[in-house]
C-alpha cells in the first residue's frame, strides 16, 4: 500500500467516478429523448446532477498533485493559518512595526535549556548578547587573571587592605548603586531579594546550618547538604573574604550543591543581594 502513490490513486478514483458519471448522464439524456417517464427517470436526473456538480468541482480545483503557482484553496485550515506573528514578521500594534521585541532592559540572556537544542547548549552566558560592561553584568574585572591551576585568581591584599583586584571585581560596580538610586535603596531591595530567594536555605541572618544548628527552613529539615555560613565562623570563613564579583558569580552561576539564579535574579538585583549580605556580614563580625 505505501509503494501506491496516493495522488495517482486518487486521480484514478475521480476518473473512474467521472467516467460512470458520464454513462449515467448519456444514458439519461438518451431515455429523456425517448420520452421516457417515471421512479426511474426521477433517480436518473439526480445521479446526473450529483455527477455533475462533482465534474464542476474537479474542474474548477484541478486534480490531486497538479503543481501550480496559486495560492492553494483550504477549505478546512487544520491550523495551517493562526492568529499568530511568524519569525521576523510585521506588526501595526508596535511603534517600530516589528512583531520581534528586543530583551527586557538591564537584562542577560540565561542560555542553556533542560535539553541540547538543535543549535547546540551552551554553558555559559553568550558574552556577544551582552549590553553593558564587563564588571557590571558579569562580576569580573579580569578574565586573563588565572592562578597556576587555571582558577580565578583571589583579589591581592596588602597591610590588611585590598590593594588590586584579581579574576573578579572588588567592590560592587558604581552603576549598581546608581541604578538604585543610591546605598540605602540598594541595601533595602537586596534585603528583600535575599529573604526571597536565599533565607531558605541561609536564614535570616545568613548563618546557614543544619538540623537543630540551622538558621534555614532547608537545613533545618535536611533537605539537602548543609547550607554554607555567609557571615563567620569556622564552617565558611571564605565568604566575608571573597570579591563581591565573586559573590555575584556565586549567586549567578551556583557553587557546589547550590544552584545558579542568574535566570531568575536579574542583575540588579544580584548586585543588590551581595550589598545586603555585606551588611550582615557587618553586622555579626561587629558583634563578636
Amino acid at each position: 500500500m505505501y509503494m501506491i502513490d496516493a495522488n495517482v490513486f486518487m486521480n484514478w478514483v475521480m476518473a473512474v467516478t467521472l467516467g460512470a458519471g458520464a454513462l449515467v448522464i448519456l444514458a439519461t439524456l438518451a431515455l429523456a429523448a425517448r420520452g421516457r417517464r417515471g421512479p426511474l427517470m426521477s433517480y436518473l436526473y439526480m445521479l446526473s446532477g450529483l455527477f455533475g456538480a462533482f465534474a464542476v468541482v474537479v474542474v474548477v480545483l484541478g486534480l490531486r498533485g497538479q503543481k501550480s503557482e496559486n495560492r492553494p484553496w483550504h477549505f478546512f485550515l487544520d491550523m495551517k493559518y493562526q492568529a499568530k506573528y511568524t519569525s521576523q514578521g510585521q506588526s501595526n500594534f508596535f511603534a517600530d512595526g516589528r512583531s520581534n521585541r528586543l530583551p527586557p532592559a538591564d537584562t542577560i540572556p540565561f542560555d542553556g535549556t533542560d535539553y541540547a537544542a538543535d543549535a547546540g547548549r551552551h554553558a555559559d552566558p553568550n558574552p556577544d548578547f551582552l549590553r553593558g560592561d564587563r564588571r557590571y553584568y558579569t562580576g569580573v574585572a579580569d578574565p586573563d587573571a588565572k592562578d597556576k591551576d587555571g582558577a580565578p585568581a583571589k583579589p591581592q591584599w596588602k597591610d590588611g587592605k585590598l590593594a588590586g583586584e584579581g579574576f573578579y571585581v572588588n567592590h560592587i560596580p558604581p552603576e549598581a548603586v546608581e541604578r538604585a538610586n543610591g546605598w540605602d535603596a540598594l541595601v533595602k531591595r537586596g534585603r528583600h531579594q535575599f529573604n526571597v530567594h536565599c533565607s531558605a536555605c541561609h536564614g535570616a541572618s545568613g548563618r546557614g546550618g543544619q538540623n537543630e544548628l540551622a538558621y534555614g527552613t532547608v537545613g533545618a529539615y535536611g533537605l539537602s547538604v548543609k547550607p554554607a555560613n555567609l557571615v563567620s565562623g569556622a564552617e565558611a570563613p571564605f565568604a566575608p573574604a571573597q570579591a563581591d564579583g565573586e559573590l555575584f558569580n556565586t549567586i549567578t552561576n551556583g557553587k557546589g550543591s547550590m544552584t545558579a539564579y542568574g535566570h531568575q535574579v536579574k542583575v540588579q538585583d544580584r548586585w543588590a543581594i551581595v550589598a545586603y549580605l555585606r551588611v550582615l556580614q557587618y553586622a555579626t563580625n561587629g558583634k563578636q
